[in-house]
């Protein structure tokens, strides 16, 4: 789903699969709703345009609204979120 709103993007800047690969965020984002999905895309690119980036990125996704209910879920989802444990060889960096 969220490749085929991407192909449908007309943004001269806009970075082929870059959408796909923030899958798990959009999700997060939508609740799952692909009528969320289609919005917040949506909307991120006609902001994009607006501003000249001509590109939709995460930094536009995230200053898109989407639907209250949407939102809500997000921020449910957030306290509910069990913290991350640090990665064993994050120390040997």
């Amino acid at each position: 789903m969220i490749a085929s709103l991407e192909d449908a993007l007309r943004l001269h800047q806009h970075k082929p699969g870059s959408l796909v690969k923030l899958d798990g965020y959009l999700h997060e984002r939508t609740d799952g709703a692909i009528g969320s999905l289609s919005q917040l895309v949506r909307g991120a690119a006609l902001e994009a345009i607006i501003n000249g980036s001509e590109a939709v990125t995460r930094k536009t996704l995230e200053t898109t609204e989407v639907h209250q209910t949407a939102e809500n879920a997000r921020q449910e989802h957030r306290r509910n979120r069990r913290p991350r444990r640090p990665r064993p060889d994050a120390d040997a960096a």
